[in-house]
C-alpha cells in the first residue's frame, strides 16, 4: 500500500475509534460477493484487511450470505470453504434472504455494533451510507480500498464534538447554579506597610 493511502486510512479509522468508539479487533462483515471476490482475484483476505485498517481484524458472516454461496453450485466451492473460515454471525432469519438485505438488518439504522462491512455489492454501499459511523470495503482491480466517510458520517461526528463542547443537563445539576454573589469579594481598601521592611525602633 502507498504511503499516502496508508496515512489517510490510518486518520479515517483513527476518526472512528476516537468519535465512534470503534475498537480493535474490528469486526468486519463480509458478503457473499466479497468472497467470491476475494477467490478470483487470489487475495490473501485477513492480511488485506489487517493492511488497510491498520489493526486487528475479525471477519464474520452471517447464514444468509453463506446460504447464497451454497445456491451458486460447486463452482464457488474455494468462496464457500474461505467464508467457513469466519466467525458465524447470527442474523436470526429463520429463512434465509438475500444477503444485502440480511446485512442490511444486521446494521441498522445506527450501526450500534460498530462493523465493518466488506461488500461488493453497489445497490448495498448507496444504502450503508446513510448509516452513520459505518466503514465500507470494495475490492476494486484488485486492490482492497476504504471508502471515505459519507457525509452523514461526517455530519454525526460534527455533532459528537458539538455535544462534547457542551455541558448536559445533569452534568449541570452536579455543579449547580452559579451565580456573581456564590464568590466571596475581597475588602479593598488601603494597605499596611509591610511589617517586615520597617525599620525597628531604637
Amino acid at each position: 500500500m502507498r504511503q499516502k493511502r496508508a496515512k489517510a486510512y490510518r486518520k479515517l479509522m483513527h476518526l472512528y475509534c476516537m468519535t465512534f468508539g470503534f475498537r480493535q479487533p474490528y469486526q468486519i462483515l463480509v458478503d457473499s460477493e466479497m468472497c467470491k471476490c476475494a477467490v478470483a482475484s487470489t487475495l490473501d483476505f485477513g492480511k488485506q484487511l489487517y493492511t488497510v485498517l491498520q489493526g486487528e481484524v475479525k471477519p464474520m458472516i452471517t447464514q444468509c450470505c453463506i446460504h447464497e454461496l451454497y445456491l451458486q453450485g460447486r463452482e464457488q466451492q474455494a468462496a464457500v470453504d474461505m467464508a467457513k473460515t469466519f466467525e458465524r454471525r447470527k442474523c436470526n432469519h429463520r429463512e434465509p434472504i438475500p444477503g444485502d438485505e440480511c446485512l442490511e438488518s444486521v446494521i441498522g439504522d445506527k450501526n450500534k455494533h460498530r462493523y465493518v462491512v466488506a461488500t461488493q455489492s453497489h445497490p448495498l454501499r448507496v444504502k450503508l451510507r446513510s448509516v452513520p459511523a459505518t466503514p465500507i470495503i470494495h475490492v476494486n482491480r484488485s486492490v482492497m480500498v476504504l471508502e471515505p466517510p459519507s457525509d452523514v458520517t461526517l455530519r454525526a461526528k460534527a455533532a459528537a464534538e458539538d455535544q462534547k463542547l457542551h455541558a448536559t443537563a445533569p452534568d449541570l445539576a452536579l455543579v449547580g447554579p452559579s451565580t456573581a454573589e456564590d464568590k466571596p469579594r475581597k475588602r479593598k481598601g488601603p494597605k499596611g506597610p509591610n511589617p517586615l521592611s520597617m525599620k525597628k525602633k531604637k
